[in-house]
């Protein structure tokens, strides 16, 4: 009987047939029994007459397995492994936790601190075993990147292969409304057959990421293609979901992304709205493992009282957090309080110089919107966007990985620190009323330490009202940017002014002392 660790992946292969089109013709799956458990996985081919079906077990002792399938020589295969304790550092996925956080399933506390590299695995050898040293170099514990090439400004090179049989003519369709189907001129794919090298050689990247202790924060669709893939028709974009569910469901390090910029799909015609419904429930439906899932958003929502109604509906309940699109940082505890779901700015504009808007952020401001963000209750996204001139051919990390050229990094390392060695498992938001609208404030879990950022706010008084009554704190004063702290001479409580020295980018960090 074999063996397989709690949370890591368990793969059974059976040979199978090769004629026709397996990955159409020939259905593939196996029932998974633990005690009163029968948990059904749909199993892929992976060329070569390979049938594989892969499982993530979360429950220590013996699984039986059993397969069904529509072609005998797959049919009613019966075998049984140990699923045994995990070890070191494996602590499972991550799951939402007190409904606005996230811990890893064992417990063990999660605070996302992402990064973004899109298209980083579709790069030359060298750039993407540079982009995993980097990776380890740093302190991000998840990394946004796509399913799909992308076809962007400084990013227009062909990728080694692609995901489905054929060559790119680039030629693209136009979807119908009811069914989004392809135009049947010719894209230069079959999107009913699958390349398993270029699937493999994507697994083996997240599975890279997991070693690193890094989340695959993995979009499944995006709009910056040249290709056809972000017109396939719905019949094949199910069939394409099936197909990367089942060969990836299995590694704990996955979240789901539907979409990087859905609603800028629409715009595109290449997916209309009602799409998302569908591809949403399809990939709940076909995981089961129950990963993290959301969405992705292009445009900003007209902000008024705190209103989202130009994105998608986040209260779907296969929906498991916000993954949003905005520098609107002041309103995490109006959108925590409206959704009940953790809230992560994957995109809050990028430190960099390319010449958009969402590109052209100084490493301060980077590091200003993390501290805004995280100590408001929410949870931010890195990302770096430096060009040394037009048309430049070097790596930009956003796009392709490589290495970081920028300074907000070790700002947003010495955050996560700070919160991780102060008890801050995760923050409670304070001062969400009142007066102190302009501050972000987090409480740790214990309520023995309070962090507030000013930020480039410069008072010379200030007065925390926001305290809770009789505590009386010390203090220091955090220089971001520096990354230093200094004592403050002060006690702290809610009823006192206190001396604040006149310096931007300051946080204050308050223990408890009664």
């Amino acid at each position: 009987m074999t063996n397989c660790e709690r949370w890591q992946s368990y793969e059974l292969t059976l040979d199978g047939p090769t004629n026709g089109n397996p990955f159409m013709d020939v259905e593939f799956a196996a029932i998974f029994n633990y005690g009163t458990d029968h948990i059904h996985v749909r199993g892929f081919y992976d060329g070569n007459g390979k049938y594989k079906v892969r499982f993530m077990p979360k429950s220590v002792g013996i699984w039986n397995v059993k397969t069904i399938s529509n072609v005998d020589e797959l049919n009613d295969y019966q075998t049984s492994f140990t699923c045994t304790p995990a070890q070191d550092n494996n602590h499972g996925p991550v799951q939402v936790s007190g409904k606005t956080h996230f811990t890893y399933e064992d417990g063990t506390p999660y605070l996302p601190f992402g990064t973004t590299a899109y298209a980083w695995v579709f790069q030359d050898s060298k750039t993407q075993e540079k982009t995993l040293s980097t990776l380890k170099e740093n302190s991000f514990n998840k990394i946004r990147m796509t399913a799909f090439p992308k076809y962007y400004n400084y990013n227009t090179q062909e990728p080694a292969q692609y995901p489905f049989a054929g060559s790119p003519t680039h030629t693209t369709g136009i979807f119908n409304d009811d069914s989004w189907q392809v135009d049947p001129q010719k894209t230069g794919f079959d999107y009913s057959t699958f390349n398993p090298s270029y699937f493999q050689h994507l697994e083996q990247r997240i599975k890279d990421l997991d070693a690193l202790g890094i989340q695959a924060d993995l979009i499944l669709f995006h709009p910056y293609d040249s290709w056809g893939f972000a017109r396939m028709g719905q019949a094949m974009d199910k069939h394409y979901i099936q197909y990367i569910v089942a060969r990836l469901a299995s590694y704990k390090n996955i979240w789901w992304s539907l979409a990087n910029e859905y609603d800028l799909m629409a715009q595109l015609g290449q997916k209309p709205l009602s799409a998302w419904d569908f591809i949403g429930k399809t990939v709940h439906q076909e995981d089961p493992s129950g990963h993290l899932l959301s969405i992705h958003n292009f445009y900003d929502p007209p902000v008024h009282k705190g209103t989202t109604k130009n994105w998608f509906d986040y209260t779907k309940p296969w929906i498991t957090h916000l993954s949003i699109q905005s520098d609107n940082v002041f309103f995490v505890p109006k959108w925590l309080d409206d959704f009940q779901k953790p809230i992560i700015f994957d995109e809050c504009r990028y430190e960099g110089n390319i010449e958009f808007g969402w590109g052209d952020n100084s490493a301060k401001g980077m590091v200003d919107s993390f501290y805004r963000i995280v100590l408001r209750g929410g949870y931010a996204t890195h990302g770096e966007t430096y060009i040394d001139k037009p048309n430049t051919t070097r790596p930009i990390w956003w796009a392709h990985g490589g290495i970081l050229r920028g300074e907000s990094q070790k700002r947003i390392t010495y955050l996560k620190q700070l919160l991780a060695t102060n008890g801050f498992n995760y923050v409670n938001p304070m001062a969400v009323q009142g007066p102190h609208w302009e501050l972000a404030v987090g409480e740790s879990p214990d309520k023995q330490h309070v962090f507030a950022y000013i930020g480039d706010n410069q008072p010379e008084f200030e007065i925390f009202d926001f305290l809770p009554k009789d505590n009386i704190y010390s203090a220091q004063v955090i220089d971001t940017w520096n990354m230093t702290s200094t004592k403050l001479n002060e006690r702290i409580d809610k009823n006192h002014y206190f001396h604040i020295p006149r310096k931007p980018y300051q946080a204050i960090l308050l223990t408890k002392i009664n």
